[in-house]
């Protein structure tokens, strides 16, 4: 019996609490993978309304747009569940393979600004960042 090691104490602390009916949740990672820019914002009637209220660390949510006559590979953005514009079709063709491929993805807002004034109208900006949501079993 002298040559039986007693567990380290992290080990009998998790033994210990999934004995008392704790549950190990898997471990979570979201992976970046780009930062971009929403494209045509320019082209969305109501952002106007909705611009003054996206700020940074918001969630944008990402949908596939197979069917989009312009892009094939289109990867529609919203906030709040209203369309913004989309993913520059130079960043969208692997994220869209990886999206056809059943994996989750998102962007978080960097920032928010205009640029500048072309023509009279004001010229907005969103710059995002896209992560792939991942689990890992351990």
């Amino acid at each position: 019996m002298a040559n039986i090691q007693k567990p380290d104490s992290d080990i009998t602390d998790i033994v210990g609490f999934i004995q008392k009916g704790g549950k190990v949740k898997p471990f979570l990672k979201d992976i970046f993978l780009i930062k971009t820019y929403v494209a045509g914002l320019f082209y969305i009637e109501y952002i106007d309304e909705i611009f003054p209220l996206i700020r940074p660390g918001d969630r944008l949510d990402l949908f596939r747009e197979a069917s989009n006559e312009y892009d094939k590979h289109a990867i529609l953005v919203k906030y709040n569940g209203q369309k913004i514009g989309y993913v520059p079709r130079k960043d969208n063709y692997v994220l869209s393979k990886l999206m056809d491929g059943g994996k989750q993805l998102y962007g978080v807002v960097k920032s928010t600004g205009v640029d500048e004034v072309y023509e009279g109208d004001e010229v907005k900006f969103i710059t995002f960042k896209i992560f792939l949501k991942e689990s890992k079993k351990h």
